[in-house]
């Protein structure tokens, strides 16, 4: 799969920048994570134009293991200096290094996180990816991340808030999570985001939706643009 991204990946100039999501494969044990994250980040980046940390997706057994203490410094530094390498060696600045951390996570996890990003001195955070909870009365015994729920947005917010007020507003913060409309995009905006990204919304609404999204926000206001 990486070998066929890669190839695939638009070559050259192009007229807004591309942000690569790396993350484990299943099968690799959570001891040896970093070497698949290093793979990724060395196969892409002479194409990316920035690259989230993904640790989050409930899908990959474990993988939600890596934001606490016992992996997160050490994974996070390596990807730090591979990305410092490989700019001192191609002469150019490095590639902004963005995590993208679970909506399931209490304030003193994130805490943790955001004293490891801040030593660190990672370029931002991408708050939240989907969640495992499920709301009351939800009949669905199915497993996995949740999105474009109610649920999502709420708990997204809270996060987006907490590291917002936490931070003092110095990390950027990119808000995810239940944004199907210029007013819950604009939730994200007040709650603390600099930046808004969809992925459900999109899904449903069809390949126009973040033009219009946009579009809907200007017309309601400045402070969101």
């Amino acid at each position: 799969m990486l070998h066929a991204l890669s190839k695939n990946y638009p070559k050259g100039k192009r007229r807004m920048p591309v942000g690569v999501n790396i993350g484990k494969a299943k099968a690799t044990p959570l001891d040896q994570a970093a070497e698949d994250y290093l793979a990724c980040f060395r196969k892409l980046a002479d194409q990316a134009d920035y690259f989230t940390i993904n640790i989050s997706s409930p899908n990959t057994k474990g993988l939600r293991e890596l934001q606490t203490k016992a992996y997160l410094r050490e994974l996070l530094s390596e990807i730090r200096n591979e990305n410092l390498s490989h700019a001192k060696k191609l002469g150019h600045e490095p590639h902004p290094l963005l995590l993208k951390i679970a909506p399931d996570l209490t304030f003193k996890e994130i805490d943790s996180i955001l004293e490891v990003l801040t030593e660190l001195d990672y370029s931002g955070i991408i708050a939240t990816n989907t969640t495992i909870g499920r709301p009351v009365g939800f009949a669905s015994t199915e497993t996995g991340g949740m999105s474009g729920h109610e649920d999502i947005r709420r708990k997204s917010n809270e996060v987006i808030n907490y590291i917002y007020r936490s931070t003092s507003g110095k990390l950027p913060i990119i808000g995810v999570g239940g944004v199907n409309s210029a007013e819950s995009a604009g939730e994200k905006l007040d709650a603390g985001a600099s930046m808004v990204q969809i992925y459900t919304g999109w899904i449903y609404k069809g390949p126009f939706f973040a033009r219009e999204l946009a579009k809907a926000m200007k017309a309601k206001g400045e402070e969101w643009v």
